[in-house]
């Protein structure tokens, strides 16, 4: 019995050490958690100890912190509890993402704006698509096309598996209903992906939305670019190297972006694959490559140009959220920033000019890119002073989160609410 007692704590010590353990030697390979969890601060360091820090409380805040963040198992414990949680109470700890019908993941974003919870109302749209047709005109002068494109989302493409507590029945006008329809008013080019997919949705040999990603699948894309760059051989009346495309392989080892939710739930154990397409294309290189294509767009257009990039256009650049250039814009050591000195003789150094944007970016107002180009052609125009403010508020999510619950509760537009807070903002900084 002694023995029995003594080994039972020798066991729970060594349980109590292991952590230590794992920090300092490593006994285990833990997988990485995916998604926004990296340490807050660095590893634990004694150097921070003074009688200041101490006796302030500063020292053993930030020892703890430290602590928390580089204990080991730290990553497996993690993905244990989300482990449990979801298998037995289907709750996801992926802050932003929520579960649909039938196992369905969706970014939460893209449920509110195919709802119309996001829309901006018609004065903001207007100043911004008032300046997107003139710059297709402007534009046009010089024989470049400009083409608004519409990408798909996610939510509107599988409104049946749209959780019920979000009411899709009352659904209301949505910034890409008013986009469009004022698009087609201002003679703007437009070519609606997101329309072109729902007609194939019972059609398409493979799914053209994978069940746990927030993307169209990897074979949508293929599918999206090949009805894409048709388009541009069309408006420019130039011939682009085929393309190819071989029988795709089927697997339901889901690859890369078709299974981006599905990492961020951060779980021990797989999720139930999912069969998808993954075609293989070939591109004839004895075409000669004749046009210079700018794209401006999000994230949607990253498969596209891993595709495509070098095979079909002697010039490709990607403008990611009109911010970063493509490839540079995962790392952020090292970012490459668009540089938009001479804006006016970047655009008119190119043969065509895309602007596309997904569902779920439909309330941004096009990244600040309609204000900068049309001031890149007249540069005597003046917006409102306030209006820098109203597109810091369009772009970032969280303000503007905090805007569409705030007129919510205000019983007034969101537009309203916006074009308040950026006026406010104005006037405080220039009282």
């Amino acid at each position: 019995m002694r023995y029995g007692k003594g080994s039972l704590l020798v066991a729970v010590m060594f349980l109590l050490l292991l952590p230590a353990l794992q920090t300092k030697l490593h006994l285990v390979s833990e997988r990485d958690l995916v998604g926004f969890f990296k340490p807050a601060l660095p590893e634990p360091d004694l150097t921070f100890f003074t009688w200041p820090h101490w006796f302030s409380g500063e020292f053993q805040q930030q020892i703890t912190v430290k602590l928390e963040d580089h204990i080991g198992f730290r990553k497996t414990l993690f993905r244990i509890q989300n482990e449990y949680d979801y298998r037995l109470f289907r709750i996801i700890h992926a802050q932003g993402f929520v579960q649909g019908k039938q196992g369905y993941l969706f970014e939460e974003d893209y449920i509110h704006e195919f709802l119309g919870r996001y829309f901006i109302g018609p004065e903001i749209l207007d100043s911004k698509l008032l300046k997107l047709a003139q710059l297709s005109r402007d534009l046009s002068k010089s024989g470049i096309p400009f083409v608004l494109v519409f990408e798909p989302g996610k939510a509107s493409f599988y409104p049946e598996y749209i959780p019920d507590r979000y009411h899709p029945e009352l659904r209301t006008e949505s910034n890409y209903d008013y986009v469009l329809h004022k698009s087609e008013d201002l003679e703007i080019s437009v070519v609606n992906l997101n329309r072109y997919f729902l007609q194939m949705k019972d059609t398409a040999r493979y799914p053209l939305f994978p069940k746990y990603g927030m993307h169209w699948s990897i074979y949508g894309s293929v599918v999206a670019m090949d009805t894409l760059f048709r388009y541009v051989e069309a408006v420019t009346g130039t011939d682009l190297p085929a393309i190819t495309i071989s029988d795709p392989e089927v697997s339901d080892s889901m690859r890369w972006t078709d299974k981006d939710i599905g990492e961020l739930l951060n779980l021990i154990l797989p999720l139930p694959g999912e069969r998808l397409a993954y075609p293989l294309l070939n591109f004839d290189t004895t075409v000669p490559k004749k046009l210079s294509i700018l794209v401006i767009a999000d994230s949607y257009y990253i498969n596209i140009i891993r595709n495509s990039s070098g095979q079909l256009f002697k010039n490709h650049e990607y403008w990611y959220y009109n911010s970063k250039l493509y490839p540079h814009i995962i790392d952020d050591q090292n970012p490459v920033y668009i540089d938009k000195t001479n804006l006016k003789e970047k655009l008119l150094s190119f043969d065509v000019v895309l602007l596309m944007v997904s569902e779920i970016n439909m309330h941004c107002g096009f990244w600040n890119f309609a204000e900068e180009a049309y001031l890149a052609f007249h540069p005597d125009h003046q917006d409102p002073p306030w209006y820098p403010s109203q597109n810091t508020i369009l772009n970032n999510r969280e303000w503007f989160n905090y805007i569409v619950s705030k007129a919510r509760s205000n019983h007034i537009s969101t537009g309203d609410a916006i074009i308040r807070d950026a006026k406010f903002i104005y006037n405080t900084k220039n009282p």
